[in-house]
């Protein structure tokens, strides 16, 4: 705990560890609204991950998620395939 209050485990302005997991974290800004991707956060446990969202991003959500990046399915889809549909 800093005199400002409580503290991070980790520094959220380190750069990120080629180690640590990288957790995504989507965020909802209102009730109702839809979960969108706010962006990652890398860090070695889910607590840290959860203060370093926290910090990061409540001040524009309602509601937080975060999960392990390797638990994500990344894809892109290819625009003229989309548009055929």
């Amino acid at each position: 705990m800093t005199e400002d209050g409580p503290g991070l485990d980790h520094e959220i302005d380190a750069q990120r560890s080629s180690t640590a997991p990288e957790w995504e974290v989507f965020v909802s800004e209102g009730d109702g609204d839809p979960l969108t991707h706010a962006g990652s956060v890398t860090a070695p446990s889910e607590g840290i991950a959860v203060e370093q969202a926290e910090k990061l991003f409540e001040h524009a959500a309602e509601t937080l998620w975060l999960c392990p990046a390797t638990e994500v399915t990344r894809r892109t889809t290819d625009a003229r395939a989309l548009a055929e549909r």
